[in-house]
């Protein structure tokens, strides 16, 4: 048994977070791991599936050496506050390597590199899973750039695992020939499926129409307002369409081009916004297409989804989708960003409902052909147990992000200089912060009060 000390870039139970436990319940049933996890405080959900495994865990605080700001207007206070957080959180990693001495540190995900580092200045092998672009679908702003920060996981890594054959190619220029592998995510299909059969509310309110559904955050890079426009279209065609959106945006502004689509074409009754969903499976149940827009997806563990219970798919053409999808056979792909494209190869369901039935039984058996194939967990340990049982592994290159912290004083010296004004503002910020809460909790225990005087003087 090989013992793992695993970093997740966060603590919530997102698609990465998902497939980085899907591998380790498909390690663990075979006791082939003992993991143990840090995450990322505040704690969230992830904690909850972790303490129902009985798997063993550290809470940490660290940012990403990634931001969706960009450098230029990323104050120096933020700068240096985040140097110390990730500093000491590398220090602390450190600890716990001495402390549990794993033979093998992984991390998930390109976005949070402090366990390779930690790894790095501790000799222990390391095995970096690389599920995302980064910056082209989730608009991450590397503080190195892209070239030097896939260089570094060069460097840092015994080896890098990607999620589909498409992102391996398109990080093998910054990679060593022999250190990149690809996994596809260990699904239990059988546990999909019959999560898939539980108890949900229909979304769908008309038993003729052809019925779209997209999953995911919503997001203008995930292209829920496409499709949006997709079924506003083929409605004016005369078709009856509904579509469901499983999702919710991060930031308020993510959804406004969705608003506007559903108000220009009034699908206010055949859109259906059904929000953030614990078991997303058992709604997909009553779709008969799903829909894959994201401009660049690494992987699709949607589209996997979407797959695994007979959904045929219609996706862009970009990124792995292609990878799942062959075009006419089990789904149509559709050439990214155009609507005019989407809107014809789903006009092929509206058109001909057999088809839903042909592509969706294909899906299917390609999901399970997949799980089959080459780029499965076991031989992703077997790879990792010959870098375990390697002597004398060690990392002469100097490493690039090394050489920006040398930069980091001077940003201390800056903030130093402006500490003032810096100061100044945190204040101000902190002290209306406090007042408003304590106006809130004030008003709510007036309302409480009132309230329960309503009750007695009723019950009199």
């Amino acid at each position: 048994m090989i013992k793992v000390l695993i970093l997740s870039h966060s603590s919530e139970l997102a698609g990465a977070e998902r497939s980085m436990l899907d591998l380790f319940d498909y390690w663990s049933k075979k006791n082939l791991v003992k993991p143990h996890l840090i995450i990322r405080r505040p704690v969230k959900n992830l904690a909850k599936e972790l303490r129902k495994r009985g798997w063993s865990y550290t809470t940490l605080y660290y940012t990403n050496w990634s931001d969706r700001t960009p450098l230029e207007k990323r104050t120096a206070e933020a700068m240096y506050r985040d140097t110390l957080y990730n500093g000491k959180a590398i220090l602390d990693i450190e600890e716990l390597i001495q402390k549990i001495k794993p033979d093998v540190v992984m991390t998930n995900t390109i976005v949070s590199p402090w366990a390779a580092v930690a790894a790095y200045f501790q000799k222990v092998p390391h095995i970096w899973f690389v599920r995302e672009y980064g910056d082209i679908d989730h608009r991450h702003i590397f503080e190195l750039g892209r070239e030097k920060m896939l260089e570094d996981i060069d460097t840092m890594s015994s080896l890098v695992v990607t999620n589909s054959m498409t992102l391996a190619h398109h990080i093998q220029q910054y990679m060593s020939d022999n250190k990149i592998t690809t996994l596809y995510t260990p699904f239990d299909l059988e546990l999909l499926r019959r999560k898939s059969l539980q108890k949900a509310k229909n979304p769908f309110i008309d038993q003729q129409s052809l019925k779209l559904i997209i999953t995911g955050r919503i997001d203008p890079s995930k292209g829920q307002a496409e499709a949006a426009e997709a079924a506003g279209r083929l409605i004016q065609a005369g078709h009856d369409v509904e579509l469901c959106v499983i999702g919710k945006p991060t930031d308020a502004e993510d959804a406004k081009s969705l608003y506007e689509i559903i108000k220009q074409y009034e699908l206010q009754d055949r859109v259906h916004l059904v929000g953030h969903q614990s078991n997303p499976l058992a709604i997909l149940k009553y779709a008969d297409v799903g829909i894959m827009a994201s401009k660049q997806e690494a992987f699709g563990r949607v589209t996997f989804e979407y797959m695994t219970i007979g959904l045929p798919v219609v996706g862009a053409a970009s990124g792995a989708t292609p990878e799942l999808i062959d075009d006419a056979r089990n789904g149509y792909l559709y050439e990214p960003g155009s609507i005019d494209s989407l809107v014809e190869k789903l006009m092929n369901y509206a058109k001909d409902r057999s088809l839903i039935k042909k592509h969706g039984q294909a899906a299917q058996a390609k999901a399970e052909k997949m799980m089959k194939g080459s780029h499965n967990a076991d031989t992703l340990f077997d790879k990792i147990s010959a870098i375990v049982n390697k002597k004398g592994l060690y990392y002469p290159q100097t490493l690039n992000f090394a050489h920006r912290w040398l930069e980091y004083p001077t940003i201390a010296r800056r903030y130093i200089k402006d500490s003032g004004a810096i100061s100044l503002k945190r204040l101000v910020y902190s002290r209306l912060r406090h007042r408003a809460k304590w106006m809130y909790l004030t008003t709510s225990r007036v309302y409480d009060f009132i309230r329960r005087g309503f009750r007695r003087s009723s019950s009199l």
